[in-house]
């Protein structure tokens, strides 16, 4: 039986222009406890909005371009609603120099996402995913992902729907999902073994602590330091729903197979001579530098464990 780590791949993490850009990304990446990382930039358009933010192109342009060495990737400044404005900021991105991964929305025509094979970019974002029925949503990722077969390969934002993630061999995802543990003492767990989820149960639920013991284990934690939802124990959740959602990863990357971008000239990860590793990647997006820390920090300190056990 395959053993599911969490530990073989870089720590990934999704930082958003909204939340981060008074942040020093090389400060933040040379802090990470793990040794290599990979950091996709986004706008944060939708919560730029929601904190009264002014976000600009401009602003945005030179923020990709400042930090270009710390990102891995960086999508587009899309506009949810507007293809048309998306399809301009992109160009105007692409014109400042810049490779931003496209993004095409639930509810634009398929003619936008037509359009951005035909002109050859092969690595496109997904957006506008959350908030639409399961029974809506799956048959357009289906149509998604039957046009784009052997063309592109699929970003998809917040995307932790399971029924998707064993469905569709997505390239790289995000969840924001995985910092509720720490923030609400909510704990679920991956059993790869199975290939599900645990019911959600409270960190303090004694009962289930004990019932998934072996699995809480697995994830390099001791379940008897977990009933209380003491802030000095959020370190620990933290590491505990990282490690979990990266074992989440490994199970779905060796379900699909070793994912890999298309060649073309348009490939935003392959830029400056860099090489886009296969996917499936699983980037964890938080609003602030603590959680990825904790997480970056419990993953090395699990590999740790690991090597001398």
């Amino acid at each position: 039986m395959t053993a599911y780590t969490g530990l073989d791949q870089p720590f990934k993490a999704l930082t958003s222009y909204a939340y981060w850009h008074k942040t020093s990304m090389r400060g933040f990446v040379g802090k990470l406890a793990t040794p290599t990382n990979m950091i996709f930039g986004d706008s944060g358009a939708h919560s730029a909005r929601t904190l009264g933010i002014h976000l600009t192109l401009d602003d945005y342009a030179a923020w990709c371009r400042k930090w270009d060495e710390e990102l891995t990737l960086y999508a587009n400044l899309d506009v949810i609603g507007g293809p048309e404005t998306t399809w301009r900021n992109q160009q105007e991105l692409e014109s400042h120099g810049l490779h931003p991964i496209p993004v095409f929305h639930t509810g634009d025509p398929w003619s936008w996402l037509e359009r951005y094979l035909d002109e050859g970019y092969t690595y496109i974002a997904l957006g506008k995913l959350l908030g639409n029925p399961v029974r809506e949503v799956l048959p357009w990722m289906a149509k998604a992902f039957r046009l784009a077969q052997g063309r592109a390969v699929f970003h998809g934002f917040g995307m932790t729907l399971w029924a998707a993630l064993r469905e569709f061999p997505f390239y790289s995802v995000d969840s924001s999902t995985w910092g509720q543990s720490a923030r609400f003492g909510v704990l679920k767990l991956f059993d790869p073994n199975s290939g599900t989820w645990t019911p959600r149960f409270m960190m303090n639920d004694r009962a289930a602590l004990l019932r998934y013991r072996d699995l809480i284990r697995a994830h390099h934690t001791d379940p008897a330091s977990l009933p209380t939802k003491a802030i000095s124990k959020y370190p620990q959740v933290t590491r505990l729903a990282c490690l979990t959602w990266r074992r989440a990863e490994e199970y779905i990357r060796a379900r699909h197979g070793p994912i890999t971008i298309p060649p073309g000239p348009r490939d935003p990860v392959a830029r400056a001579g860099r090489t886009a590793t296969p996917g499936l990647h699983l980037y964890l997006a938080a609003a602030s530098l603590t959680p990825l820390y904790r997480a970056a920090a419990g993953v090395q300190a699990a590999r740790q464990e690991a090597s001398t056990t």
